[in-house]
C-alpha cells in the first residue's frame, strides 16, 4: 500500500514538473518568435503633462498577426491575433518603465515582464503563466546603494504574487479589448 501511494505521489509530481517544463518551453518559443518575426503593429503614443511630474510619455505597441476570415466572401474581413503588447512610460526624468505582455493562441496571458530603471530603483519582474495560473516568478531588484535582492519560485508563491498575476491578467484583457476597438476605429472611414 505504501509503495503504491509513493508511486502515485512520484507520478503526479513528475507530471506536474513535466507540464511546467513544457509550458516554459512554449513560452520561450513564443517569446522568441514574437521578438523575431515581422508582425504588424499598431502604435499608440501619448504625451501628457502630469501635475508634480511634468511631461509623461506613454507608448503602447500591439504586435499582431491577421488573416482573411472568410476569403470566399470578402478579402476585407480579417481576423486578428495579438501576440505581444509592449508598454513603456516615464515618471518625469527619474524613472522609466517597460512592460511586456505575451499571449498564446487562445489569447491567454502567458508571460508578463516589467522592468524599472531610475534613480531610486532598478528592478525586473517576470511572471510565467499557464492557463491563467501562475507557474513561475522571477524578481530582481537593486536599490540605490547597489544592494541586490533576487527572488525566484515555481511552487509556493506569495499571496501578493498571485494577486499581481491576477491583476496583470485582467489588464491584459483590457489591452486586448482596446486593441479590438482600435481595429474598428481604423475601419470607420474606409
Amino acid at each position: 500500500m505504501k509503495a503504491t501511494i509513493l508511486f502515485l505521489l512520484f507520478f503526479f509530481q513528475f507530471n506536474i514538473i513535466t507540464a511546467q517544463e513544457s509550458a516554459f518551453t512554449k513560452i520561450k518559443e513564443l517569446y522568441y518568435k514574437a521578438n523575431s518575426d515581422n508582425y504588424q503593429t499598431h502604435n499608440l503614443n501619448m504625451h501628457t503633462k502630469q501635475a508634480a511630474i511634468g511631461l509623461q510619455n506613454t507608448n503602447v505597441v500591439f504586435y499582431y498577426d491577421s488573416w482573411q476570415a472568410k476569403p470566399e466572401e470578402s478579402h476585407y474581413k480579417l481576423k486578428y491575433h495579438v501576440v505581444k503588447i509592449e508598454v513603456s512610460y516615464n515618471v518625469s526624468a527619474s524613472m522609466d518603465y517597460k512592460i511586456e505582455y505575451l499571449f498564446d493562441e487562445n489569447k491567454n496571458l502567458i508571460f508578463y515582464y516589467k522592468k524599472v530603471e531610475g534613480m531610486w530603483e532598478n528592478s525586473s519582474l517576470r511572471y510565467y503563466l499557464d492557463k491563467n495560473k501562475l507557474i513561475k516568478v522571477v524578481s530582481i531588484s537593486t536599490d540605490e546603494d547597489g544592494k541586490s535582492e533576487d527572488y525566484s519560485d515555481t511552487k509556493k508563491f506569495n499571496q501578493s504574487d498571485v494577486n499581481f498575476a491576477n491583476e496583470y491578467i485582467q489588464k491584459s484583457k483590457e489591452y486586448l479589448s482596446f486593441f479590438n476597438e482600435m481595429i474598428e476605429i481604423e475601419k470607420l472611414d474606409k
